[in-house]
């Protein structure tokens, strides 16, 4: 049995939903064939961007803040890659998620070791930009809707 010292990922006992996939692939990597943090914080933006849009129910979210970006281990050219979220907390124009990056052996999809773990808090804005709460039509489950 694996342990969580190893570095192993269980999303499903962790309660993380699967958001994206990428591939690394050249124009993503550095000179040595490494991906570059940046992309990575980009990936994951986005990601968690469509997470909380689908949770929240709402067209206008951004980024409020990010906590502090654990790179746990280098991801390579070629490597496929999973970014995983879940909400932490719900406030009324506010939710904070949990994101975690890890990569995909598909010779052995139970294998996921995670790559990068993150914080981040997501607002819902109005049209002028100013915080509002968001729709009860949100689904406060943290599920991603499937309309």
């Amino acid at each position: 049995m694996v342990t969580k010292d190893e570095g192993f990922f269980d999303h499903l006992a962790e309660g993380y939903q699967l958001v994206s996939r990428h591939t690394v692939m050249y124009p993503d990597c550095n000179t040595t064939n490494r991906l570059f943090g940046g992309r990575l914080m980009q990936w994951v933006d986005e990601a968690a961007g469509m997470f909380v849009r689908c949770t929240m129910a709402s067209e206008r979210v951004v980024t409020a803040q990010v906590d502090q970006l654990r790179f746990r281990r280098p991801t390579q050219l070629g490597e496929l890659i999973e970014i995983y979220c879940k909400v932490t907390r719900f406030g009324r124009t506010s939710l904070s998620i949990s994101v975690v990056v890890t990569n995909l052996d598909v010779s052995d999809p139970s294998a996921k070791r995670k790559k990068l773990e993150t914080k981040m808090i997501w607002v819902c804005v109005d049209e002028a930009g100013k915080p509002c709460a968001y729709g009860s039509s949100g689904n406060a489950t943290g599920e991603i809707r499937d309309n």
